[in-house]
């Protein structure tokens, strides 16, 4: 089985991009990526310039790692590496600046053992498992010396696009959920018709294409020495593949097999990388259409004056996507990529034909976007019938349990499995009508953390236990989200360059809508501006922000 994995494993891309690089006339199609990347740019970027590492670096990175005794073929784990910082820093900083300046990425830090970790489906499908691979300790700290020198050139060349969400710092995703929602309310609010594609990539991580992502990296000024030792770090990886039986305690190898293609998934620099691949991919978008990425999770909202406009538009755009998918040698899974209609409750039903190479696109009720599950009119009842059924599990799990630990055991179980669940998206669908039955069963939690009869009031109860009621805990996350991301606001002041009492508060647009009212942004500046002046004084010391905001809730 070890075997017949890693072989898997190890051509699964090649069997993508040998079914994707070849177009219908016969001809490779891979050349085409350069022709995107010449158009991005009309002058070079100046090149990467990499300081060598000092010792007291290496150690801080060191001791950055966390303590995991988990090892990779060398059975040398983190652990003893820290254990050891003060000893190996010096001879490692020394090791560490040799690769910088030769442009060399040690040869037995290139070999994984790989992991594999079951995703959904069927478990004898090896399709349905995904490699994660465990590296010798010593890369990490490799690997951490590239990434802050690569990612500082990134950062202050302004090169990774603005639509990408994933892997990236102070980013998250109800950030980019907020901006696919936001974009579809907006246009509703102007009387748009609007349109979502929702893309499924087959195995992006592992299709990435080493000759196509170094010659992308000389245009963001990545040359040179650098570039020679991402290339090393990429070339002649080796790994195999370790299956563990829990039941004999018998553990079974693969044997080494290179790896030609693909990041590897559990690395540090991996996800990086996949970034600065597809990063050319936003420029084919053009008016009327939005592009929302989170790593390689790809969706396009798109809006129109009418649905037939909005029927050709959308095919565009798909066109569009699918040439530079086609040129960058990803491959899409066409039966788990979809397209919705948003419109209004009570608006007409639209019917529209998206299709590719003879392909229909799946228009569909409702999505599932970053662990949240939007429907055709954004009434979140889809998500929140889910929601429901996870949190009434818990809910008998705690009284299961009740008799047998303390109230404040039972409240650490709530906050580990209920309110994560509950709070997650909660912006988004907090304010909806049917959010009442998600209140309703965080009640019944509750009575049955502190053993109380079905219709005792729960207002004391929530109090003492200090958890904010659901609709609270709503306007508590939205209003932290506004303080978090102050960017996406402006304020009166800065709107209408005017000095009054309500300077400080953020701008409220204009609405026309029920429904945008409810959203995210509209409802956020309200409520933002809605706190006492003792409070909003404090955003800028977000944790003293935090502090005071729930305690103003729970009061």
């Amino acid at each position: 089985m070890a075997k017949n994995l890693n072989d898997y494993f190890v051509t699964v891309a090649e069997d993508i991009i040998d079914n994707t690089s070849i177009s219908k006339t016969g001809q490779p199609m891979h050349d085409n990526y350069l022709n995107y990347m010449s158009s991005m740019f009309t002058s070079p970027l100046s090149n990467i310039r990499p300081k060598h590492a000092s010792t007291h670096e290496i150690e801080g990175i060191i001791k950055s790692l966390k303590a995991k005794y988990s090892h990779g073929y060398d059975e040398i784990p983190v652990a003893i590496l820290k254990a050891s910082a003060l000893f190996i820093s010096s001879p490692l900083t020394y090791i560490v600046n040799k690769s910088l300046s030769s442009g060399i990425y040690p040869t037995r830090l290139k070999f994984s053992i790989v992991k594999p970790v079951f995703k959904s489906g069927d478990k004898l499908n090896i399709s349905n498992y995904r490699p994660i691979s465990l590296l010798p300790a010593f890369s990490k700290v490799f690997e951490k010396v590239i990434y802050s020198r690569l990612n500082q050139h990134l950062i202050q060349n302004k090169i990774l696009a603005s639509d990408q969400y994933g892997f990236r710092k102070n980013s998250t995703t109800n950030r980019a959920s907020f901006k696919l929602l936001n974009e579809i309310l907006v246009a509703m609010n102007n009387k748009l018709t609007i349109g979502g594609i929702f893309c499924d990539l087959k195995k992006a991580f592992d299709c990435v294409n080493h000759e196509i992502f170094l010659n992308k990296l000389g245009y963001y000024g990545i040359n040179g020495v650098f570039k020679k030792l991402i290339k090393s770090y990429l070339n002649n990886r080796y790994q195999k593949v370790v299956l563990n039986n829990r039941t004999t305690y018998n553990t079974t190898f693969s044997d080494w097999e290179i790896i030609k293609y693909g990041v590897p998934q559990g690395s540090i620099l991996g996800p990086l990388f996949f970034l600065l691949y597809i990063n050319d991919l936003p420029k084919v978008i053009t008016n009327n259409a939005k592009i929302i990425l989170f790593a390689d999770d790809t969706s396009i909202i798109i809006s129109d004056s009418s649905p037939h406009n909005l029927e050709i538009n959308m095919n565009k755009q798909f066109l569009a996507i699918n040439k530079w998918f086609e040129a960058n040698l990803l491959s899409l899974n066409f039966n788990k990529t979809h397209h919705l209609l948003f419109r209004t409750k009570n608006s007409l039903v639209t019917d529209i034909s998206i299709y590719h190479q003879n392909k229909n696109i799946t228009n569909v009720p409702n999505i599932k976007f970053l662990g949240i599950y939007i429907d055709e009119t954004l009434s979140w009842k889809s998500h929140i019938d889910k929601l429901v059924i996870k949190m009434s599990a818990a809910c008998y799990a705690i009284r299961t349990v009740r008799g047998l630990m303390s109230q404040e055991t039972l409240r650490m179980i709530y906050f580990a499995y209920v309110h994560t669940i509950m709070e997650y998206g909660i912006i988004f669908w907090g304010s909806s009508a049917t959010s009442i039955n998600v209140f309703r069963m965080q009640k019944r939690i509750i009575r049955t953390i502190m053993n109380v009869r079905t219709r005792d009031s729960c207002r004391e109860l929530f109090k003492n236990l200090k958890i904010l009621p659901m609709y609270s805990q709503y306007i508590y996350s939205i209003i932290l989200f506004v303080v978090n991301n102050r960017d996406l606001y402006s304020s009166n002041y800065e709107t209408h360059n005017l000095n009054t009492r309500h300077t400080t508060n953020l701008h409220l647009p204009t609405s026309r809508l029920t429904i945008f009212q409810k959203g995210p942004y509209y409802f956020g500046i309200k409520a933002y501006n809605h706190l006492p002046s003792r409070i909003k004084s404090m955003s800028n010391d977000v944790k003293l922000f935090k502090l005071r905001l729930k305690r103003f809730f729970l009061s």
